[in-house]
């Protein structure tokens, strides 16, 4: 019998160069090149079918140039503010001398540092005022997860964190660092982690100590991702304090990814939402918790909703050791100068910055409404969210109750599994709750934070998908709210490319079609067990 992995057994849609034109080579066959140990172990982990993901982006919906291409609602992007910040990038300065050199540090430019200590110092109210010193930066969060995994925890070493979770955590610990990544499930409740207990107080603790006493002294750190990704809710403070208290218990780090800081809003399911509390925020040692176990990342993605520029940053305010540790690895993955110049200007804007989170704030709760009405009309269960870009969706009345030879389904993974298929043959992509840990099949993460076209059109073919062809929801005016005192309402966003296989002058295919639809019609060959090692290995890439 075969050992391959379902992934392994996935066939490809693309040839082996090296065999093509060893063929066409006379004498005996050439030797190749064989990869470490370490990296045939990543390789095995990629298939072409991760093409999909990349197709899912270069076949990107857009109204006006591409409005047969894939609407996501499975990755967390915001496009609210996409007209705004185009024009506020068109009118910014270009580059100084120093941005063509290496700049006035390898792990973040003075310019990058001041822009953040005021960002952090004005809105995460710090107990301790946030210096440039406390700030190291990267090209992203996750390459900063990255590094600190192996500065924090050796090879085989486990954080825990809240079940569901961020499905970006594994992917970023475990590759190089050789780092778990635990769940803790919520006791509370159906124990799907979505009860408020499990964001309230020292019951946000409720299972951890379990989890700790199982894995033998493999656990050094926790990871509490807050705001709350997928479940897209705050913590309060007594959980925050529970969590530390937790920590220095066990003797562990304390790890807050405060990505979503800003991306709190109120809706009419919560008017007065628990507001965000940053790690920075909290005295520590009154608490009885020692501030070196405290570190916090924070990056350009959600907030800005500029994923494209990535920049992350890691602030420890009171561990000089790991500072110095994450320098050895930092200039390793160094920020470029144009983003650099770009995110330092837009957060110093005295005028523009307020005003564009204020109106950010203001989308989120509009777009979210919008969802919100489809899901109502349609009679679809949700959990309700207040920050970040994404509701929990229960779609398990409507899954599929056949597989693609007519047999009963009875297995909801399953049923997981062919609807995130038949959203991709119909051009829309969603996430299963179970590529976050979520305990329960059917329930998926629904983005919403698209352009008004973009959702509206999102949601269409998500009725065609679950069946509800003959209940159409009317969707609102498609319109933004408008921008401070400069009122706006756009249905789409400035063209700045084609979105098409011509784009950066890459040529098109004449005579087969675009990688996504490749792949998508290949999905139809696959076997159940093929198609879910198949969303997994996708989903890994999603955040």
């Amino acid at each position: 019998m075969s050992t391959a992995s379902p992934i392994s057994q996935i066939p490809t849609s693309i040839g082996d160069d090296a065999s093509r034109s060893a063929e066409k080579r006379p004498g005996a066959p050439l030797k190749a090149a064989q990869l470490s140990k370490r990296g045939q172990g990543h390789a095995a982990k990629i298939t072409p079918f991760w093409r999909i993901f990349d197709g899912m982006l270069q076949d990107a919906y857009c109204s006006k140039t591409n409005p047969s291409g894939v609407v996501n609602l499975g990755i967390a992007n915001s496009s609210l503010m996409e007209p705004e910040l185009l024009q506020f990038a068109s009118t910014q300065k270009t580059l100084e001398p120093t941005d063509l050199t290496y700049g006035t540090s390898l792990f973040g430019s003075t310019r990058l540092f001041n822009a953040l200590c005021h960002h952090f110092n004005r809105y995460f109210s710090p107990f301790d005022p946030v210096l440039p010193h406390h700030i190291i930066t990267g090209p992203g969060c996750g390459s900063l997860l990255d590094q600190m995994s192996t500065h924090l925890l050796d090879e085989g070493d486990a954080y825990l964190c809240a079940a569901p979770l961020f499905n970006g955590f594994p992917a970023d610990a475990e590759p190089r660092a050789g780092v778990r990544v635990l769940p803790v499930y919520s006791p509370h409740g159906s124990g799907e982690g979505v009860e408020e207990e499990w964001y309230r107080g020292e019951s946000a603790l409720a299972g951890f100590e379990e989890a700790y006493a199982a894995e033998s002294g493999r656990v050094k750190a926790v990871l509490l991702c807050q705001p709350h990704n997928p479940v897209g809710r705050c913590y309060d403070r007594e959980a925050m304090i529970a969590y530390g208290r937790f920590c220095q218990k066990h003797d562990l780090h304390l790890v807050s990814d405060e990505l979503y800081a800003l991306s709190t809003f109120p809706t009419s399911d919560n008017s007065k939402p628990q507001p965000f509390v940053s790690a920075l925020s909290i005295d520590w040692e009154a608490e009885g918790v020692h501030p070196s176990r405290i570190t916090v990342v924070y990056s350009a993605s959600k907030d800005t909703g500029m994923n494209g520029i990535r920049v992350g940053a890691l602030v420890t305010q009171h561990n000089p050791e790991l500072m110095s540790a994450m320098k050895v690895t930092a200039k390793l993955a160094m920020v470029g100068s144009p983003s650099d110049s770009l995110y330092s200007a837009l957060l110093i804007d005295a005028d523009f910055f307020p005003r564009f989170v204020a109106t950010n704030r203001a989308r989120l709760t509009a777009s979210y409404e919008t969802i919100k009405s489809w899901l109502t009309h349609h009679k679809i269960s949700y959990c309700s969210s207040n920050a970040g870009f994404f509701v929990m969706v229960d779609f398990s009345p409507l899954l599929p109750k056949f597989d693609k030879e007519g047999k009963p389904v009875t297995d909801l993974r399953d049923a997981d599994t062919l609807l995130w298929e038949k959203g991709l043959e119909n051009k829309v992509a969603i996430t299963p709750g179970s590529n976050y840990m979520y305990p329960r099949p059917g329930v998926f993460r629904v983005t919403f934070t698209l352009l008004p076209v973009a959702l509206h059109e999102g949601l269409r073919r998500l009725e065609t998908v679950l069946g509800l062809e003959d209940n159409r929801w009317t969707p609102p005016k498609a319109e933004l709210v408008p921008f401070g005192l400069q009122g706006t309402s756009v249905d789409e966003a400035p063209v700045t490319s084609t979105n098409s296989a011509m784009s950066n002058n890459v040529p098109a295919s004449a005579d087969g079609p675009k990688d996504f639809d490749l792949c998508a019609a290949q999905l139809q060959e696959l076997s159940m067990e093929q198609l879910t090692a198949l969303r997994n290995s996708v989903s890994s890439c999603c955040c």
